[in-house]
């Protein structure tokens, strides 16, 4: 290869790594290591959830993540139904309420910086741990003439048997705990216009195995491996981290100088 064209690359390159550096602004080596603190609103296809999410920062474009999401997890066939005898609903045929705790670890990586407040920054990320779900048995009360029996759904009920859901309350003495894991991931897009602020849409996909199938119905296809999609809101705050030296904020203002 041509060495005259090896240099003028070379010099093109530095160049560009000039430039790039003095545009650096001088609060940065100050929010290099900030890290966040975050709440998030998710809708997934088969239900919705509320998360925290704190951010401990690697490098500029990097840092880890360790969440806590819970979620209710509901089935496809859920179809809301009005009772005949008030103006309660419930879902004829289901079985139990499953609410689903997700404690995981994962990483999250800058594709597109912001350059202004106004600017949109881009991340893909991805997470994994461990998952517990929740499974409670559902209640309901059954008119038997002109009483009314506190009973779990069996197939032997019909709509117009059914007054509506009994107390929350009811069953909580035979909740079953199914252990699981998950691994998700997706992309990040943060717009916040202030700096210390988040604002942050989200969208991915995530895989969750159960140890055995979330019994949601009285059917057949209750599931045990849960494909999901989903989207989310987040929100929160920078918060800056104890543990950065002076002496790094130093080095790194001496290498923006000699750049100069």
């Amino acid at each position: 290869m041509d060495l005259r064209f090896l240099i003028l690359v070379f010099f093109i390159f530095t160049l560009s790594l000039n430039s790039y550096c003095q545009e650096i602004p001088e609060n940065v080596p100050e929010i290099f290591y900030r890290n966040e603190k975050s709440l998030g609103f998710q809708l997934n296809t088969n239900g919705w959830g509320l998360g925290y999410r704190y951010g401990s920062r690697i490098n500029y474009f990097e840092k880890q993540n360790y969440e806590i999401d819970f979620s209710i997890i509901k089935h496809p066939k859920e179809i809301k139904s009005s009772s005949y005898y008030s103006s309660n609903s419930f879902v004829f045929g289901k079985l139990n309420s499953v609410f689903d705790l997700r404690i995981g670890y994962g990483k999250q990586n800058e594709i597109h910086s912001k350059r202004d407040p106004g600017s949109i920054a881009i991340r893909y990320f991805y997470s994994f741990g461990p998952s517990i779900a929740i499974q409670k048995p559902i209640y309901y009360e059954i008119a038997d003439g002109f009483d009314v029996q506190i009973e779990k759904f069996t197939d032997v009920h019909s709509p117009d048997e059914i007054k509506g859901k009994a107390s929350f309350f009811e069953g909580f003495d035979e909740i079953n705990v199914i252990p699981s894991a998950y691994i998700k991931t997706g992309f990040n897009f943060e717009f916040s216009q202030r700096e210390t602020i988040i604002h942050a849409l989200e969208a991915g996909i995530m895989f969750q195995a159960f140890l055995n199938d979330l019994e949601i119905m009285d059917v057949d296809d209750n599931q045990q491996f849960y494909f999901t999609l989903f989207v989310s809101y987040r929100f929160g705050k920078i918060v800056n981290a104890q543990e950065i030296s002076e002496d790094y904020l130093k080095k790194r203002k001496k290498r923006i100088k000699l750049f100069n």
